[in-house]
């Protein structure tokens, strides 16, 4: 599907979305819990606001972490709809580390096309569109690198999360070290995890264990138009959004498709 680029409308909206947090970072805020028990926070609140109201032109059904979203009978059929998590990693922005992401994608007929990645505190900003490429642009000296594959990583460099770690993660990568002890491994927090991957500084990133499908949509949007892409564990195919839970399955994200079939071959085991 050829999808035409909103590339100036989302860097636009990501960076004014991400100075605005910028005015709480590190600053003294109230922290509340949503029924899940997830922390927000005003920066949330009002980044989604901004973007909220920018994408409202393009007339595109919205999903988004911070509103209530439409029931699964009323969006089951969007053919286009944007994903967006107007602050991706609250847990490292109250505690003051700069890991925090602005993220916003399109997906269309269930996939994603289009998205863009902004750490406002490192100044780092990453979109992609699949049908043109992925760059990362440095939003202070507004120097921009085109994003390609690099087949010079030959050893597995894992990015996994920091505040979301668990056994079985722990343990899918040890297990994984025995075949590969010259693996490294990094705990890397919110969608930086997936731009780590594009940008060549990591090429698997595991995640076993659900999400939110607005955790992951704009860095798979930055990772597929760079040539990556992100696989469910259960089916080895591209994971797709608009679940009815709006959840992800086990999945594992890669650029260079070297490892694919022994990342698969180790969950079997561990399953």
């Amino acid at each position: 599907m050829q999808i035409q680029e909103n590339k100036n409308l989302l860097i636009e909206l990501a960076i004014k979305a991400g100075k605005e947090t910028l005015k709480y970072f590190r600053k003294n805020f109230d922290v509340n819990l949503k029924a899940d028990n997830s922390p927000v926070t005003i920066a949330d609140i009002s980044a989604n606001k901004i973007i909220i109201e920018g994408l409202k032109k393009t007339n595109i059904a919205i999903i988004s972490e911070e509103i209530e979203n439409l029931s699964y009978q009323d969006r089951k059929d969007l053919k286009k709809f944007w994903i967006i998590d107007p602050l991706d990693g609250t847990k490292q922005f109250v505690k003051g580390e700069d890991e925090y992401t602005i993220n916003i994608a399109l997906v269309c007929e269930n996939k994603v096309v289009e998205g863009v990645v902004f750490a406002p505190a490192k100044s780092e900003l990453y979109y992609g569109n699949v049908n043109s490429n992925s760059v990362k642009i440095n939003t202070l000296t507004n120097k921009i690198e085109n994003i390609t594959l690099d087949h010079k990583i030959e050893i597995p460099k894992f990015v996994i999360s920091k505040s979301h770690l668990n056994s079985k993660t722990t343990s899918f990568v040890n297990t994984f070290k025995e075949k590969f002890p010259e693996s490294e491994c990094r705990n890397v927090g919110s969608s930086l995890k997936l731009c780590a991957v594009a940008s060549n500084s990591a090429n698997i990133y595991l995640r076993i264990g659900q999400i939110n499908e607005w955790d992951i949509a704009a860095g798979h949007a930055v990772l597929k138009a760079a040539g990556g892409n992100i696989f469910s564990f259960q089916t080895g195919k591209e994971i797709i959004y608009n679940s009815e839970s709006l959840k992800t399955p086990d999945f594992f994200a890669i650029k260079d498709f070297n490892f694919k079939n022994e990342i698969i071959n180790t969950y079997k085991k561990l399953s």
